[in-house]
C-alpha cells in the first residue's frame, strides 16, 4: 500500500521525546506535528490505515481530531505514535477521492491528508483448489470480508457453452429462480430454503468444500457470491468472483486391443481380443457421418479422446441416474473377454471401431481407463 521512508521515520524518532508537555500553549513554540506520509492511495478493500506521526511541544490533555467530509473515512484510534483511520470497503467501480484534515489544539494550520482509494475489489474471494483427482477436488474459499454470507459452489463450464449466459448477473438471477422455484414447491421462501439446503452453499468466513462426482477431462468453475435474503428475495453484495478447475483423465493403462472384422452385404463381424485385460471395456461403432469418426491417417487430439470419454461418462451417468448401479450398467453396456460381434450395417458407408478399457471404482460412475484402439470399416 505505501511504505515510510528511512529518513522519514528518522525524523519522527528524534520528535518523539517532544510528545509530552504539560506546559501551555507557548505561541513562540507552538505544537508541531509530522507525518510519515500525506498522500495515501488504498486498495479498494480498504481497513485500518496508520499514520505515523511525531508531535513536538504537545498540550496536556490535547487530542486529535478527525476532520472529513465523506462517510468512508472515520477515525479509528490514536496511539503513541499513530493516527489509524478506518477506511470503509469501496462499493462502487471507480476510484474516489476525499481530503482528511487533522487538527490539535494550537495546531496551525491543521494538517491535510489526501486520500485516494481504488475502485471496489473485484476479488472478494480466494480460491485454494487441492485434492485433485480425475473425478474428484476440494474448494476452500476464503473472503475478503469474514462476516458476509455467501454462495459457495461449483458448476460444469459446459453449462455456459450451451445456455449461452455470458453475464454472471444473470447467471445468479437464473439460479436463484431455480431455487425459488424449489422453495415454492416445498411451501417455503428463498431465505428459509437457502438456510436449510443440502449440501450447503451459504457459508460465512472460510469455507471448505468436497466434490465428488466430477466428469473426467471437463472444466469446471469454482464461484463465489456475497449475498443476503429477504423472505423472497435477494441482495448481491458483491460481483461474481470465479476460478477455473480442470479435471484431469483418469491415469491411462497400457492396455491395446487387437482388432479385426469382415463384411458381407449389410453386416460386419467385428472380432475384438482384449490381450490380457480381464476388465470390462466399451464398444463405439461410429459411421462417417458421426461426430466420433476420424478420417483414415488422422490422428487422435486430446479433445478428440475427451469427447469419447465424456460420451460414455455420461450413458454411465444417467443410466445409474435412474437407478442402475456402476456393476449392472457395465454387464449390460460393455463387455468382456473376447468376442465377435454382429452389426448391421449400411452399404457403401464407412465405419469405424473404437474399443476402449473401462473401469469403475468403488462403485462410481464408470470411466475410460485407456487409449482407444480402432479399426476402419
Amino acid at each position: 500500500m505505501r511504505k515510510i521512508s528511512f529518513l522519514i521515520y528518522a525524523l519522527l524518532v528524534a520528535l518523539m521525546p517532544f510528545v509530552v508537555s504539560c506546559e501551555p500553549i507557548d505561541p513562540d513554540n507552538p505544537p508541531q506535528l509530522v507525518l510519515d506520509t500525506y498522500e495515501l492511495n488504498v486498495d479498494g478493500g480498504g481497513g485500518d490505515i496508520p499514520l505515523f506521526y511525531a508531535l513536538r511541544n504537545g498540550v496536556k490533555g490535547g487530542e486529535f481530531e478527525v476532520v472529513t467530509a465523506v462517510d468512508w473515512i472515520s477515525l479509528k484510534e490514536v496511539t503513541q505514535n499513530t493516527i489509524v483511520l478506518c477506511i470503509e470497503p469501496s462499493d462502487i467501480d471507480e476510484e474516489r477521492f476525499a481530503s482528511v484534515t487533522i487538527k490539535y489544539p494550537g495546531l496551525d494550520p491543521a494538517v491535510r491528508v489526501s486520500v485516494l482509494q481504488d475502485k471496489q475489489l473485484l476479488n472478494k474471494y480466494s480460491f485454494d483448489i487441492t485434492n485433485i483427482t480425475y473425478n474428484s477436488c476440494t474448494v476452500t474459499y476464503s473472503p475478503v470480508d469474514m462476516s458476509m454470507p455467501y454462495m459457495a459452489n461449483v458448476i460444469d463450464a459446459e453449462y455456459f457453452r450451451q445456455s449461452g449466459v455470458s453475464d454472471m448477473n444473470v447467471f445468479v438471477e437464473t439460479e436463484m429462480a431455480t431455487y425459488r422455484d424449489l422453495a415454492g414447491r416445498n411451501k417455503m421462501t428463498l431465505e428459509e430454503l437457502m438456510g436449510r439446503v443440502t449440501p450447503q452453499l451459504i457459508y460465512k468466513g472460510v469455507a471448505v468444500r468436497d466434490f465428488a462426482g466430477m466428469k473426467p477431462g471437463s472444466t469446471y468453475i469454482a464461484y463465489s457470491y456475497g449475498i443476503t435474503f429477504h423472505g423472497n428475495e435477494y441482495t448481491l453484495l458483491t460481483p461474481v468472483h470465479q476460478k477455473r478447475i480442470d479435471i484431469p483423465m483418469p491415469k491411462m493403462y497400457d492396455v491395446t486391443f487387437e482388432l479385426s472384422s469382415q463384411s458381407s452385404g449389410g453386416m460386419a463381424m467385428f472380432s475384438i481380443d482384449p490381450k490380457g485385460w480381464t476388465g470390462y471395456y466399451s464398444v463405439q461403432i461410429a459411421p462417417e457421418d458421426s461426430v466420433y469418426y476420424l478420417q483414415p491417417g488422422v490422428s487422435m487430439t486430446e479433445s478428440f479422446i475427451k469427447g469419447i470419454a465424456s460420451s460414455f461418462y455420461d450413458k454411465a451417468r444417467k443410466s445409474m441416474a435412474s437407478g442402475s448401479t456402476a456393476e449392472q450398467f457395465l454387464q449390460g453396456s460393455c463387455y468382456k473377454g473376447a468376442r465377435q460381434l454382429n452389426v448391421s450395417i449400411e452399404s457403401g458407408k464407412r465405419y469405424m471401431l473404437i474399443v476402449f478399457a473401462v473401469e469403475s471404482e468403488n462403485g462410481s460412475v464408470p470411466v475410460m481407463r485407456s487409449m482407444p484402439s480402432m479399426l476402419y470399416l
